[in-house]
């Protein structure tokens, strides 16, 4: 069953990597990835927003992360590794996108 919804840029190469990685450790099929716009407008490249399914709230940033991070079991060890608050603070800068339009893989 779906818990949540990932959102990227579909002209992001990176953002298209970490989707298929996804898909391949969702063994539960807990995840669900779009190239669609989610509520809070168009993506940055990328840039990840995660919808909470059941409830419809939007999250961004680190706490995205956190989110894809509960859904998947098989990042348990990254779901610890984002208190560490030099590492939460790189993957929230990760997962707000882009800054000079151009990600590198």
């Amino acid at each position: 069953m779906t818990e949540i919804i990932i959102y990227r840029n579909k002209d992001c190469a990176k953002c298209a990597r970490f989707a298929r990685i996804h898909t391949l450790f969702d063994w539960l099929h807990r995840v669900q990835v779009s190239t669609g716009t989610p509520k809070t407008g168009p993506l940055r490249s990328g840039e990840i927003v995660v919808e909470i399914f059941r409830t419809g709230e939007i999250v961004q940033g680190v706490e995205a992360i956190r989110q894809i991070c509960r859904s998947i079991p098989a990042y348990a060890i990254l779901r610890l590794l984002l208190h560490v608050p030099a590492i939460a603070r790189k993957a929230d800068q990760e997962a707000r996108g882009c800054t000079d339009g151009g990600c590198a893989i």
